[in-house]
């Protein structure tokens, strides 16, 4: 990642490239322990699933929604469940991230200090059924920008 952004940006963005690398290394190690636990709440071991994503190929995306004069007119992000195993998601203060609960959507509210864990269609079919992935949508705000940091983790490429 850290070549990735010094070769594709220039060397202004190196440092940038290098706070990125580490981010998304610290989320997968992270997302690992996560599912080692989710795979021992299964009855497997603790070596199962970690063993299936190590070497992961994950995504890490940043996302910014600009504000919106008329934000009931528009979506940050439609509808829609993670197609990845699980998302990390770290939002801002701003707000936006609304799941659909007993049919109507909830708004979860920002917390700077931690981060919102889902659970995506291709875990949901690994635990066969067990686990869901919620339906979930990002809101804009009409005053302020939203930003967040999504880390999807996908199993290795085999």
């Amino acid at each position: 990642i850290e070549e990735y952004f010094h070769n594709r940006m220039g060397e202004d963005f190196a440092e940038f490239g290098r706070v990125y690398q580490d981010y998304c290394e610290a989320m997968s190690t992270l997302s690992l322990g996560i599912m080692e636990l989710l795979g021992m709440s299964l009855g497997v071991s603790r070596e199962h699933f970690r063993e299936f994503f190590d070497e992961n190929d994950s995504i890490m995306r940043l996302n910014y929604y600009p504000p919106c004069q008329k934000p009931d007119l528009t979506l940050g992000t439609g509808p829609h469940c993670d197609p990845t195993s699980l998302t990390i998601l770290h939002q801002d203060q701003v707000g936006g991230l609304q799941v659909f609960v007993d049919n109507e959507w909830r708004s979860i509210s920002p917390n700077f200090d931690a981060f919102v864990v889902n659970i995506g269609d291709t875990f949901m079919a690994l635990s066969n059924g067990i686990y869901k992935s919620c339906l979930h949508r990002a809101v804009v705000n009409s005053q302020t920008p939203r930003k967040s940091l999504a880390f999807f983790l996908c199993p290795k490429n085999d």
